[in-house]
């Protein structure tokens, strides 16, 4: 077939994307890890935190959390700024926090982890672990998230998120 035109997709690196690929993929063994850990440790709820983009990708995973989790699996999609002002009553001591930040400085994780810590909560972060999140999460934590957007690509928060949850799910049988 005589090609008649070329389309570009602006600021898109197959290079890049397949490079990208190769690094998510290492980083979700990471976060599958930290999912073992928290089965392993049990818990008795998880919450999805963010603003903003965050919020709406961690979305979809709550929905499959509560679609295909077993009737005693508590999963909520909770808002950071909400729960600085609210908290939330489901939340203890024995539940685990996934939430999210590109930046790594967002104002409205970053006190909310903050006080989550200090009331014994475990909180898991997909962010630099040299960041003000990640330093308050601590490193061990952390799994490190690169610009979703630097070759044309935003699947790596979906990505991570699911490896974590999936793996819980996974994990419950």
């Amino acid at each position: 077939m005589k090609e008649t035109e070329k389309i570009e997709i602006m600021h898109f690196s197959q290079e890049g994307y397949v490079e990208d690929g190769k690094n998510v993929y290492e980083a979700g063994k990471k976060m599958t890890a930290l999912a073992d850990k928290v089965a392993d440790e049990g818990y008795d709820a998880v919450f999805l935190m963010g603003v903003g983009g965050t919020w709406d990708e961690l979305m979809q995973l709550e929905y499959l959390m509560n679609k295909f989790g077993d009737r005693d699996l508590e999963v909520y999609l909770i808002h950071a700024a909400e729960w600085n002002v609210m908290g939330h009553k489901r939340m203890t001591e024995k539940s685990v926090v996934l939430t999210a930040s590109e930046s790594g400085t967002t104002p409205e994780v970053l006190e909310a982890v903050k006080k989550m810590k200090e009331k014994g909560i475990r909180v898991y972060a997909m962010t630099k672990p040299e960041g003000p999140i990640g330093q308050a999460v601590g490193a061990e934590n952390c799994v490190k998230m690169a610009s979703d957007h630097g070759n044309g690509g935003c699947e790596m928060g979906y990505y991570l998120a699911d490896c974590f949850g999936l793996r819980l799910l996974n994990r419950r049988g």
